[in-house]
């Protein structure tokens, strides 16, 4: 049945001149897809310059030590402004690229079409298929039973997925603070005699960003994910 929806995708591309309610419906989904990107990433992109400019800000103010080397203190804010510019920069691209794709989506819709798998006969996938195919070649505006079915069943997984992931989002940035804020006030009274206690916090401050930021993707794909559920449910079922 893959090749057989391929086929009709294709076609409707082709004479996408022509009304066809169906495959407005399931391009626009595609565009709603990319937008929800753009305006999610704008909001990242903003938090991440405003971040970038907190830690370039305070290692530019913090006092030089008499000695070369650089304090805990000054690596610390250093660090984490490459990363918060290196991090912003890279959602901008992605930002970029999705802006493009809303305003011609066609070319991305194309590799879409292109991209299907090949569902064994008989399986759920298949099954759902074969509804796109046959929607899709009525024309009709109105989405098939099993389509919507597993829409819904969609909007409330990602949902969720939305819900726990911000949650623990913003207990991972908050722990994060916390480690940093605590580490950064014990070198300054003890640098460099640090005991175990002070690399097991280093280790769990790292482990707390690094989680943090696949949180934040997890927020950010099962958010559109929720928005868009008729290009999701074409690709995954």
């Amino acid at each position: 049945m893959n090749g057989v929806l391929q086929v009709t995708l294709n076609k409707l591309i082709q004479s996408r001149s022509r009304p066809n309610p169906a495959m407005n419906a399931l391009i626009n989904d595609y565009i709603l897809f990319h937008v929800v990107r753009v305006v999610d990433g704008v909001l990242l992109v903003v938090i991440f310059v405003l971040l970038s400019g907190y830690f370039w800000l305070r290692w530019k103010r913090l006092p030089r030590s008499h000695e070369r080397k650089w304090t805990f203190e000054r690596k610390t804010y250093f660090a984490f402004g490459i990363l918060s510019t290196v991090v912003g920069l890279l959602i901008a691209l992605v930002v970029a690229v999705n802006a493009a794709t809303v305003l011609d989506p066609w070319p991305g819709f194309s590799l879409l079409v292109d991209e299907l798998g090949t569902p064994k006969t008989g399986t759920q996938m298949d099954k759902l298929y074969q509804a796109f195919n046959t929607w899709l070649q009525s024309g009709s505006p109105s989405i098939p039973p099993l389509i919507q079915q597993r829409i819904q069943e969609r909007i409330a997984l990602h949902t969720t997925r939305v819900i726990a992931c911000g949650i623990l989002l913003v207990v991972f940035a908050v722990l994060s603070k916390s480690i940093w804020s605590t580490l950064i006030k014990r070198s300054r009274a003890r640098e460099p005699k640090w005991t175990l206690k002070e690399g097991s916090l280093l280790v769990c401050g790292a482990a707390s960003v690094t989680l943090s930021l696949l949180l934040m993707v997890s927020v950010d794909v099962n958010l559109r994910w929720a928005f868009a559920q008729i290009t999701v449910t074409l690709l995954y079922g």
